[in-house]
């Protein structure tokens, strides 16, 4: 809603608004400044996979490591049309993969905070077997 309204001059419509979210390749600590509208958020955990920060992309997950922290992500709004083409160009001929974040580990639409989209070479159907989604609790 926020940037909705810093976009009225655009005329942009709540219900052709999306949330946009992009993995930053820096820690919480190397934040330096904040964007004019979105958000940076940090302390989220990656469950069936781990974010490769080098290469932007998911990555099979070391053993025995069920959680593994997250960078700092930018969560901002864009509209529907304008996401779709940056897709496009973004995230390569496979599409990115929609993961789910919970607010617990315990995985129900009760506890869902939204989805996020992330970058993957495989398949994204190889990381819903998996079960990969993030938390923002791990206990």
């Amino acid at each position: 809603q926020e940037v909705t309204r810093q976009h009225k001059k655009d005329q942009w419509a709540l219900d052709e608004v999306v949330t946009h979210t992009e993995v930053l390749k820096i820690d919480k600590e190397s934040v330096r400044h904040q964007e004019e509208e979105g958000q940076n958020i940090h302390g989220l955990f990656i469950e069936g996979a781990k974010w490769g920060k080098q290469e932007g992309k998911l990555d099979e997950s070391d053993p025995k490591k069920l959680s593994m922290p997250m960078p700092v992500i930018y969560i901002t709004a864009m509209t529907a049309k304008s996401l779709k083409e940056a897709q496009q160009t973004a995230f390569g001929p496979q599409g990115p993969y929609s993961a789910a974040v919970y607010k617990y580990p315990q995985r129900n639409d009760r506890y869902l905070i939204f989805r996020i989209l992330l970058k993957t070479v495989e398949n994204p159907h190889h990381w819903r077997l998996r079960g990969v989604c993030l938390v923002a609790q791990v206990e």
